[in-house]
């Protein structure tokens, strides 16, 4: 008899398919709208399962490609490759 944790199992991911140049566009307008007139938004992300936050943008990190989303309960570090979805929050 085999123990569980001695079979060998394959992780099957499908890959996120790569956001359009349109839907980045967009992403990326809100993104700094949210930076200069201090508005919320909303973010989902892939992070070992798919996220999704609230908050404003206060930050935008160049050289790790990472924003920054604030919120009083709490601080992420969004990376923009792994963007899903950004939605201004009314």
């Amino acid at each position: 008899m085999t123990l569980l944790y001695e079979q060998q199992y394959e992780q099957v991911m499908t890959p996120l398919p790569p956001a359009d140049s349109d839907a980045l566009a967009e992403m990326n307008v809100i993104i700094y709208d949210s930076v200069r007139k201090d508005y919320a938004i909303n973010v989902s992300w892939y992070e070992d399962c798919i996220r999704k936050e609230w908050g404003v943008v206060k930050d935008i990190d160049h050289d790790v490609k990472k924003i920054k989303l604030v919120r009083d309960d709490g601080i992420w570090w969004v990376p923009i490759e792994k963007m899903l979805q950004v939605e201004r929050v009314y």
